[in-house]
Formats: structure tokens, C-alpha cells, sequence
């Protein structure tokens, strides 16, 4: 996961800026998952830190790529730690290596190629300028993407469905300010899941050994990308069979498949139904604003 952030957020640029923004990325994983091990044992304050984060991904969504791909994974980061709650110092060293081993294939790449990649890394005041812009819009965001995480939390839970963290995923990826684009993407995201899914459980049915889901994992990694340009439904397959056949690979309960696919699917159909909700209660609190002057 911090490997995978780190190449996210690769600003290009100058070598040692390239590494400063790649150990955000680590730092933000370490921070989420940190905070998932702590928090666990109460809901009341992790879905308390699921909500601070959703708030924060709300303020800087529209701002810059970075930004929000920054923001976005602290809330994947406490949805993975509070599966698997047990960060300790080995986790923190091996975040810290993979973001040295990242930034070192990175400036490898380029210095190979001949030349530093331009740089993509935001500025601060353009960052703060974008943040300025529409502000009480994204204040009403804010407010109703706050409220969204708890209630897609205890939905899930109140329903029994295992593993709630992944409604409030679905919810933070799905969410946008723009009510089309969030509509268009919970129709992929939906159709997307189900078809990574069916692959994951699938595979992991048939070829249930750990070698096998170690190719399952680097296959879906490869097909990541040219996937997704070629329809947002796929991207978000490949995506969460990669998802599933890390999760079977590291679980320690390894076996229940067929539970673990299950509650992938119905969380994200939560966190949808919930999303549209908090699309309905920030278009009514944006009227409510504009009546007010």
C-alpha cells in the first residue's frame, strides 16, 4: 500500500523533493494505520477518525491530484489498520523501505532515460488558492461528508455485514462535489466491484495457494491501468481483485472466501446508498445557503 501511494504521488522533479513528497505518502499510511491500532477497540472514536479524515479528503477534493490522492489513502490506511489493528515498528520499517525503494526505481527510471521527468508537485499557494475558491461550497461538502462516514459505518454494521470500513470506502471514492460525476462513478464503482469480485473469488477457489495469489496480485497490478482507460467499470474490477487477493493472501483466518467477497460487495451498495444521501443533504444545505444570502 505505501508503494503504491508512493508512486502516486511521484511529483517527478529534482531527486530529493521526488523523496519528500513520496515519504508524505508513507507517512500518511503510518499515521492511518497507527491511528486504526489505537482506536479500534472503541467505534466511537474510529468512526470519529473516519469522519476528521472524510473531511479532510472533502476540503482538498478539487484541488490537486496530490492532494487529494494524500488525503484519500489516510482514509484507506484506517480502513486496512482497522482490519488488521497491529502496527508496531516493523510496519513502520517496512513503510519506510518501500518508499526508499520506490523513490530509488523512480530516480533510477529517469536518470537511465537521461533526464529528470518535469514536475507535477503543487505549490502551497496554489493549493491554498483552490482551497479559497468555492468555499462555501466545500464547507457544505465537508459538513455532509462528515455525517455520511458515520452513518455508513453503523448502516453496515447494524446490518451485520462483516468488515464495515469498506461502506465508508466505498463512500469517500464514489463522493464528488459534482452530482454527476458522483453518480457516474457509484454506477462503476457498483458494477466495477461485482465484477472484481466474481474474478477474486474465482481465482482464489481455484488456485487457493499463497504462490498462486502472489501472481494473482501481480497480474492485477499489471492490468490496473490499461484497464482502467478503457472504462471506469473495469479499473475499479481490477482494483478490487487485487484488493480481495491481498486481503486472502495475508489473512490470518484464510478459507472463508465466500464471506469476505460477500461483504465487499454489499458494503460498497451501502456506501453508494449512503453517498447519494450525502449528495441530497449537500445540494439542500448548498439551496438552504444560497436562500440564507
Amino acid at each position: 500500500m505505501t508503494a503504491t501511494l508512493a508512486f502516486a504521488v511521484d511529483t517527478g522533479g529534482r531527486p530529493l523533493p521526488r523523496l519528500a513528497w513520496m515519504a508524505a505518502g508513507g507517512i500518511i499510511v503510518c499515521v492511518g494505520a497507527a491511528l486504526a491500532t489505537l482506536l479500534t477497540p472503541s467505534h466511537v472514536l474510529l468512526v470519529a477518525a473516519f469522519a476528521a479524515s472524510g473531511i479532510l479528503y472533502a476540503l482538498t477534493e478539487s484541488t490537486h491530484a496530490v492532494a487529494l490522492t494524500l488525503s484519500r489513502f489516510l482514509c484507506f490506511a484506517l480502513a486496512i489498520g482497522a482490519l488488521y489493528p497491529s502496527f508496531d515498528a516493523l510496519d513502520l520499517a517496512a513503510a519506510a523501505g518501500a518508499v526508499l525503494v520506490t523513490w530509488l526505481i523512480s530516480v533510477g527510471w529517469d536518470f537511465t532515460a537521461g533526464h529528470w521527468r518535469p514536475s507535477t508537485a503543487p505549490r502551497w499557494r496554489d493549493i491554498i488558492a483552490a482551497l479559497k475558491a468555492r468555499e462555501r461550497e466545500r464547507h457544505i461538502f465537508a459538513v455532509a461528508v462528515a455525517l455520511a462516514i458515520p452513518l455508513a459505518y453503523w448502516s453496515s454494521l447494524g446490518l451485520g455485514i462483516a468488515r464495515p470500513y469498506w461502506a465508508v470506502l466505498a463512500l469517500v471514492l464514489v463522493l464528488r462535489m459534482d452530482f454527476i460525476s458522483s453518480r457516474r462513478l457509484m454506477i462503476d464503482r457498483f458494477l466495477g466491484t461485482v465484477l472484481g469480485v466474481l474474478i477474486a473469488g474465482a481465482y482464489a477457489t481455484i488456485l487457493p495457494g499463497h504462490g498462486a495469489l502472489m501472481v494473482g496480485i501481480m497480474l492485477a497490478a499489471l492490468a490496473r491501468w490499461p484497464a482502467q482507460q478503457q472504462h471506469d467499470a473495469l479499473g475499479v474490477g481490477v482494483l478490487t481483485a487485487f484488493v480481495m487477493l491481498m486481503i486472502e493472501l495475508v489473512s490470518v483466518t484464510s478459507g472463508d472466501v465466500a464471506g469476505v467477497l460477500a461483504a465487499r460487495v454489499l458494503n460498497t451498495g451501502v456506501g453508494c446508498v449512503v453517498g447519494l444521501l450525502a449528495i441530497a443533504l449537500d445540494r439542500s444545505l448548498r439551496r438552504l445557503a444560497r436562500l440564507g444570502g
